[in-house]
């Protein structure tokens, strides 16, 4: 299903199945394996502080910094290692928030898709 503006101005994407664009990872953030990305970015505010959208990564090892993001699991299986903390097991269902400027490992061991909200007071990079 593609995003669907409503007349009220509400937006709608299926997350399970809605068409993705690819967004890859970039190469210096690749630790392991051939981890293949694409989203689709719902709205993002004005300012570019807020998003919100669909991610959607096969198996592999990267690097990443957060902006602050709350992400809902719906399909695969992926541990995410904050810098100097304990792993984290994701799974379909659950939901977990990661603060700005944490820095992560993330090991997707089964192509995992996600729902997302992004705040970044400096502003999102895209």
């Amino acid at each position: 299903m593609a995003t669907k503006a409503t007349t009220t101005g509400a937006l709608k994407a299926g997350v399970r199945d809605a068409a993705l664009d690819p967004w890859p990872i970039p190469a210096e953030q690749v630790l392991e394996g051939d981890p293949q990305a694409s989203g689709l970015l719902l709205w993002k505010s004005d300012d570019s502080t807020l998003a919100n959208g669909i991610w959607e990564c096969t198996p592999g090892l990267f690097t990443w910094v957060h902006a602050d993001e709350t992400l809902c699991l719906v399909d695969g299986k992926v541990t995410v290692t904050p810098e100097g903390g304990e792993p984290l097991e994701i799974r379909p269902g659950d939901i977990v928030f990661f603060p700005e400027g944490m820095k992560t490992e993330w090991r997707v061991e089964e192509t995992v898709r996600k729902a997302f909200h992004l705040h970044s007071a400096a502003g999102l990079p895209f």
